[in-house]
């Protein structure tokens, strides 16, 4: 079991931030969320998949890794060798035989290029585990987007059923006033699109209750009904706008260094400079330890075709002396290379900081305009509660009542919907500036 608010803390104090921040990802508050989210780490198809690929570049350390070991070679040749003598008047001398070899090879020297191969599969290995990072955020913020919008849902339900009723009272009325000759049949039609219009709305939010509930099961394997039963959480909106002032003002780039994405570039150009290295070692003579034996068929001066045995043991050396220019060019790619990751590392590096900036403005403004939606749903509640004691006392009808009813759920849902825009913003921000290493 993870605990959110306790690694939150953490992470909030390696950026250097207030200890009582006042931003925190809403399963602190929501224990179904909570248990969804843990599903999602176990069976979600996106991170089965990314694990699959760290194990691809867990087999590419090991091959990597392996070159150091010593290579044992066995073969065979089958043919005709034919012996020239370059000295002396011996006629050349051709023979038909079969012959067997067998040898084994340590590198012993090879100008660092080993050494960059498996740091590169290190790399490749580290960067695995950081999109691992970065899939799995993303996964939860849709998570985290989808149950708060099946909450505001829930309560646009109960509204737009209440408002459907109250169009089917109208229409009642309505149909008693043509019938007196007080309406049009303008009127009528008016009122039967306004019906209308309220079914497909109710469809559209139920179609897209069983659409999330329906990925859920597909990518979760959730498949447990669903509670439901806790309102959206709510942020404190004065501490929130004073945090969001706080930290426009700060212009910290500390978590830059942590960010899993900057971490990924900057393992690609580090594995370019180490492919350099490879690139150059393969222009020098490189260096073996090699023992060898090979068993052949040749003639001498007395008898043709004898079997003979031969052993080697010291170094070898090998060096590509001319390719065709082939590793220049490789050297010029990689250059090139390099310094395209370099630039797009400094452009990355700007986004980023100006995605945080950007993200910490909206913070703000959203805290905003929820205080003013939550005064103005407070004095919605206020008037609904005078508008209920009028029903009571006769002086307005129940039909009145349920329009006025409708206009004060208006307001509140007017709180929930701006709340989870909230949520989700202070969700952006923590999974851009959360350092990599924090296990969420």
């Amino acid at each position: 079991m993870h605990y959110p608010r306790r690694l939150l803390g953490l992470a909030l104090l390696s950026l250097g931030s207030l200890s009582a921040a006042p931003i925190q990802y809403p399963e602190a508050e929501i224990p179904e969320l909570n248990s969804l989210l843990e599903k999602a780490r176990e069976n979600a198809p996106a991170l089965v998949a990314q694990s699959l690929a760290q194990k691809e570049s867990v087999a590419r350390l090991e091959a990597a890794e392996g070159k150091y070991y010593p290579r044992v070679d066995v073969g065979f040749n089958s043919g005709i060798t034919k012996t020239m003598y370059m000295t002396g008047d011996t006629p050349a001398k051709q023979n038909m035989g079969l012959g067997f070899n067998a040898s084994i090879t340590r590198p012993l020297y090879n100008w660092g290029a080993l050494d960059a191969a498996i740091e590169q599969a290190r790399l490749d290995f580290k960067n695995e585990e950081l999109q691992r990072v970065f899939i799995l955020r993303q996964m939860k913020r849709t998570l985290r987007a989808d149950y708060l919008t099946l909450l505001v849902n829930q309560e646009s339900l109960v509204t737009l059923r209440l408002r459907r009723q109250q169009i089917q009272d109208g229409i009642t009325r309505t149909q008693t006033d043509k019938e007196q000759g007080t309406a049009s049949d303008i009127a009528i039609e008016q009122a039967n699109l306004d019906l209308s219009q309220s079914l497909v709305d109710i469809d559209l939010v139920e179609a897209q209750q069983r659409r999330i509930l329906v990925n859920f099961k597909l990518n979760l394997g959730w498949d447990a009904p669903l509670a439901l039963n806790v309102p959206v959480p709510n942020p404190d909106a004065a501490a929130v706008i004073a945090w969001a002032d706080q930290n426009q003002s700060l212009r910290d780039d500390a978590w830059l260094q942590d960010s899993s994405e900057v971490m990924r570039r900057q393992n690609f150009v580090a594995r370019e400079r180490l492919e350099l290295i490879k690139v150059k070692a393969a222009q020098r003579p490189n260096f073996n330890f090699t023992a060898a034996t090979w068993q052949s068929q040749t003639n001498t001066s007395s008898a043709d075709s004898v079997q003979t045995l031969s052993y080697f043991v010291g170094v070898s050396m090998a060096w590509n002396v001319f390719d065709g220019s082939s590793n220049s060019a490789k050297k010029r790619e990689v250059l090139l290379r390099q310094r395209r990751l370099d630039a797009q590392l400094v452009a990355f590096r700007d986004e980023l900081r100006l995605q945080c900036a950007t993200v910490v403005a909206m913070i703000g403004f959203s805290a905003r305009q929820l205080q003013i939606d939550q005064r103005r749903a407070e004095l919605a509640t206020q008037k609904f509660a005078v508008q209920e004691r009028d029903a009571k006392e006769g002086r307005i009808s129940q039909q009145e009542l349920r329009s006025k009813q409708v206009v004060h759920n208006e307001a509140q849902q007017t709180v929930s919907r701006t709340r989870v825009r909230l949520l989700l913003a202070i969700n952006d921000y923590l999974d851009l500036t959360l350092p990599a290493a924090v296990n969420l």
